[in-house]
């Protein structure tokens, strides 16, 4: 059983040192009004709510449960991101992070811009592309070749991450800057906590494409990798950020 909650705190761990440089690019500060788009339980909207002018949206309203805990001070909305309750230019950011690859990236973003006042910013914080996935030893490249095949298969959009800035553009947004996150390997391998937490979402992923025992071996092959220094995993993982014109 996978804690999403859990997991999204993972991922928002991941991307905490390009987030802090989004923050700081868009020029965002405490008494600005912030949407996240997808916020889930509020991993990532819990940074933006010391001026408690957030707002978090997302279509699974359990999650918003968590929110609401974590963020007692955020406006929370339970709606589509595909038709966001809010008039235009009612927010001066709107964000998202791990969400456009699930929906439809390019509606959801130019419903992302209507709602962003003139010479606000909307950032994709994180979307990966698991088109560039790269696995080694090359022994254990089935992991990365039948969790894109999952995530296709749960409507997700697996190559999303090469497509954002094209997305971007086509919503109108002006001084476009995009890019992919920094990849480094030290000599420790990962936490052991977090190895758990990759691992209960793979053995998720793999189910239905691969035995039981195969997946077991899979995964004793990846432990042992990491433990002795060998493991390369490298997901491309995107960011963008745009700014509505004034």
């Amino acid at each position: 059983m996978i804690d999403w909650h859990l997991r999204f705190l993972q991922q928002a761990r991941w991307t905490a040192q390009l987030r802090a440089y989004l923050i700081q690019k868009a020029g965002i500060q405490p008494h600005h009004r912030i949407l996240e788009v997808g916020c889930g339980g509020g991993a990532v909207l819990q940074d933006f709510s010391a001026g408690g002018r957030v707002m978090g949206l997302d279509i699974d309203f359990s999650s918003l449960l968590i929110a609401r805990y974590l963020i007692p001070s955020a406006s929370l909305l339970c709606s589509d991101g595909h038709r966001l309750p809010l008039s235009s230019e009612s927010v001066d950011f709107s964000i998202c992070h791990y969400f456009l690859m699930w929906v439809n990236g390019g509606e959801v973003l130019k419903e992302m811009r209507r709602i962003t006042r003139r010479g606000g910013a909307i950032i994709a914080m994180a979307e990966p592309d698991y088109g560039g996935r790269i696995d080694h030893p090359p022994a254990l490249s089935a992991i990365g070749h039948y969790q894109t095949q999952s995530l296709r298969d749960q409507g997700a959009d697996p190559t999303t991450g090469r497509k954002i800035r094209g997305w971007f553009r086509d919503a109108g947004l002006i001084n476009i800057e995009s890019g992919v996150m920094a990849a480094q390997w030290a000599n420790d391998q990962p936490h052991p906590q977090d190895l758990d937490m990759e691992w209960a979402v793979i053995r998720s992923d793999l189910q239905g494409y691969l035995a039981p025992e195969e997946i077991e071996a899979l995964e004793k092959a990846d432990r042992h990798a990491w433990l002795e220094g060998t493991r390369i995993l490298f997901v491309p993982t995107f960011y963008a950020i745009g700014f509505v014109p004034r």
